[in-house]
């Protein structure tokens, strides 16, 4: 079978991905760089990703509903970390976060053992949507700044609130802008990330895996030179 296949059938990801896989050069066949998905693998040839070989591991991709105060530390045993929400099959992953969230706001966090699609998303410069609810009913202004854009405010006149949001590629000048609202009911907020918005149903320090189509939304726009077949 080709290359394409066979990364398919051992789940090392999207048909997206195994693209990238391909075109950055991470996989080799008995050494040689193979960057066709076209070219035959035999069962007697050593097929690696990074290095390392193919057993049919998938790696693991998150989403996190990251808890105020805490870190976005991995390891199992970190006190307040999302290490410590991990279920004992996820403890065993060396996962990294994109980190990019202070530990004093709530909400969308990546993690992976995939350094790469760490990267791949960071280079995107993804615009993050912050809010944050203040319990008033009138409408602040916040200062001018460069940092952020798109602010909007929702006002609640039956729960006599104000729900302020902004997106920015600088998270932690948004956060900052949004903490020194006054009245705050509660901590800032990350609802998106890009094309990722926060599900819905993934209560405050839980997580799940990403789906595929969001896993290739978040690396962003394929490089459509070479066709795979």
């Amino acid at each position: 079978m080709n290359i394409e296949r066979y990364l398919t059938a051992h789940r090392q990801g999207t048909p997206g991905q195994i693209f990238r896989l391909l075109r950055q050069g991470r996989v080799t066949v008995d050494d040689l760089v193979v960057d066709s998905p076209r070219t035959d693998v035999t069962s007697g040839q050593q097929v690696r990703v990074d290095g390392v070989t193919v057993t049919g591991r998938q790696p693991q991709y998150l989403v996190f509903n990251k808890p105020v105060g805490f870190v976005l530390n991995l390891e199992p045993t970190g006190q307040r970390s999302l290490g410590s929400l991990l279920n004992p099959l996820d403890q065993q992953r060396s996962l990294k976060a994109l980190a990019d969230l202070p530990k004093e706001t709530v909400g969308l966090v990546l993690a992976s053992d995939d350094e790469h699609f760490l990267t791949d998303v960071a280079q995107q410069n993804w615009r993050s949507t912050l809010q944050i609810v203040l319990a008033q009913t009138t409408v602040p202004t916040l200062p001018a700044s460069g940092a952020f854009e798109d602010v909007t405010s929702h006002v609640d006149k039956v729960r006599q609130t104000t729900t302020v949001s902004l997106t920015t590629t600088d998270v932690p000048a948004g956060v900052s802008a949004l903490s020194a609202l006054a009245n705050a009911n509660e901590p800032v907020v990350r609802t998106q990330l890009g094309p990722l918005a926060l599900p819905v149903d993934l209560a405050v320090g839980t997580y799940r895996g990403l789906f595929a189509q969001e896993i290739d939304a978040l690396n962003g726009p394929l490089d459509t030179s070479l066709k795979m077949t």
